[in-house]
């Protein structure tokens, strides 16, 4: 278990010390199944394993330790199949293998510690109860219970979420129908989605799909983004925060006469979007460098259709990305807003009139989400009720549960 240990450890400190991405963290990495457990796991329990350790140490250790610690605290709690004396005495192992002997009876100590439970939790009448039970930041439980109420906050702690993929057919290759009949020829399991695309696991014959440009992994929440743009006609259609470009490409195969304007601020991120573009034969999207916060005189009034899926906090998608609470606190929340406005002063600018406009985040609070859409219709733009499969006014708050993502989406004519 030594090396997995130790795989694990040279992840989260890319992840802990660098503030690398945890998806970008394994690119390129031959990482085994345990290893990547372990990483997901500590980065997903997080707050409870911070939360017990606060309790069994004194004096916090450099973070190399702490983070082997988190590893071993981790595994004694979720993994089963492992005895408690094996992964205490690995992970001392793996303290001296990292050059860190030093610590290796400290490490052991605190194990120790941990695997005859010499700790206490909170109780449920304790406020920091929610917080450590289900391992999110107190200021998170806070303020999501202030905005939607407790019933909401304990369905969405609660929640286990889905182990499948969501998939949708590339229409300019194949349909629906067509890919349904080759799962089933293969005997993989699969379910349609509420978004219109289906739920199913990664496997060779998925990945092979995908390589093929036949389908392509996008959220449900994000599939509706675009469906509320409901973009069609030989139009212009302009995408200002595109990468990787999943909006942008479904924009052009449900308008396949359109011109599709793909922006990002990043070059690396444009190439991104081409590569996308390019796998799934989308010949009408134009990828383009450009920074959605700066106004481009050139586009003023140009566009029948803008989609504004601006930066934002991310917290909606927290089941998929665990680390985002490492990454960014609640103070983020404000920062981004004032971002997201500036891009919508632009947004705004750039849609012909009568033409739609779209504002989405993939995060919950209101500042980023309601605040944005009563500033958008301050600027003269009206809701209009979306064509999704769901009761709207014209916006629509998707909470993280099931195969879905937290989102926000609001639908504009100018």
């Amino acid at each position: 278990m030594k090396e997995h240990i130790r795989a694990a450890h040279d992840l989260l400190v890319r992840i802990y010390s660098d503030r690398t991405y945890a998806d970008r963290a394994f690119d390129g990495e031959d990482t085994g199944a345990l290893a990547a457990r372990l990483v997901y796991g500590v980065l997903e329990r997080d707050t409870e394993i911070e939360y017990i350790l606060s309790r069994l140490v004194n004096k916090r250790p450099q973070k190399a330790v702490w983070i082997l610690l988190k590893i071993g605290v981790y595994a004694l709690l979720y993994i089963d199949n492992v005895p408690d004396y094996a992964i205490v005495s690995e992970c001392v192992e793996a303290a001296k293998s990292m050059g860190k002997g030093g610590a290796s009876g400290f490490v052991n100590a605190v194990l120790q510690s941990v695997a005859k439970r010499r700790y206490t939790l909170p109780a449920p009448s304790q406020p920091e109860y929610l917080s450590v039970h289900y391992s999110k930041p107190q200021w998170f439980i806070d303020r999501f219970r202030a905005e939607y109420g407790e019933q909401k906050l304990l369905a969405v702690l609660e929640d286990k979420g889905t182990d499948f993929v969501h998939v949708r057919v590339n229409t300019r290759l194949s349909t629906q129908e067509a890919v349904v009949k080759l799962l089933e020829a293969h005997a993989q399991e699969y379910m349609p989605s509420a978004a219109g695309g289906l739920l199913t696991s990664v496997t060779p014959l998925v990945k092979s799909l995908f390589r093929e440009g036949v389908i392509t992994y996008q959220s449900p929440s994000s599939v509706l983004a675009v469906k509320a743009l409901a973009p069609g006609g030989r139009t212009d259609i302009l995408d200002l925060c595109s990468a990787p470009g999943g909006k942008a490409v479904y924009c052009s195969e449900l308008a396949p006469a359109a011109t599709v304007t793909a922006c990002d601020v990043h070059p690396h991120r444009v190439r991104l979007i081409k590569s996308y573009a390019e796998r799934m034969h989308a010949d009408n999207v134009k990828p383009v460098l450009s920074d959605a916060t700066v106004f481009d005189e050139r586009w003023e009034g140009r566009f029948d259709f803008v989609m504004a899926d601006v930066p934002c906090s991310c917290f909606g998608t927290f089941r998929k990305h665990p680390d985002v609470f490492l990454q960014r606190g609640e103070e983020a929340i404000a920062k981004l807003a004032a971002v997201q406005r500036a891009i919508i002063d632009n947004a705004v600018r750039y849609l012909k009139p009568g033409g739609v406009m779209v504002y989405s985040t993939c995060t919950l609070f209101g500042e980023e989400n309601e605040d944005n859409a009563e500033y958008i219709l301050k600027k003269g733009l009206s809701l209009q009720k979306m064509p999704v499969p769901f009761d709207n006014d014209g916006t629509l708050h998707i909470l993280p549960k099931g195969e879905w993502d937290g989102f926000f989406i609001a639908r504009f004519t100018k």
